[in-house]
């Protein structure tokens, strides 16, 4: 028997196409993904830290990468505290 690989299109099943970590990307509750800072989450287990800011209010706040499809902002939407955002120490490009 002889194998070979798939060659049709694979798309994902019932999920939004965006990427939710990409930079811009809005979410159903207006959040916006600012940038991935490179902090590790203090809830999630192999997570990292995105900020995150409300179109509705500008409030700025940390979100892990799972859950950015579903935040809700603190501030304006009764939405959970989120995760701590540690400013970037300055670097030799920065």
């Amino acid at each position: 028997m002889k194998l070979t690989s798939y060659q049709g299109k694979v798309s994902r099943v019932g999920a939004d196409k965006a990427r939710t970590t990409v930079p811009g990307y809005v979410n159903p509750r207006g959040q916006r993904v600012l940038e991935r800072t490179g902090a590790r989450s203090t809830t999630f287990p192999g997570q990292v830290i995105y900020r995150l800011k409300c179109k509705d209010c500008a409030l700025e706040y940390g979100a892990n990468g799972c859950d950015i499809h579903a935040r809700t902002c603190p501030g304006c939407q009764s939405g959970s505290k989120g995760e701590p955002l540690v400013e970037k120490p300055a670097g030799l490009f920065s």
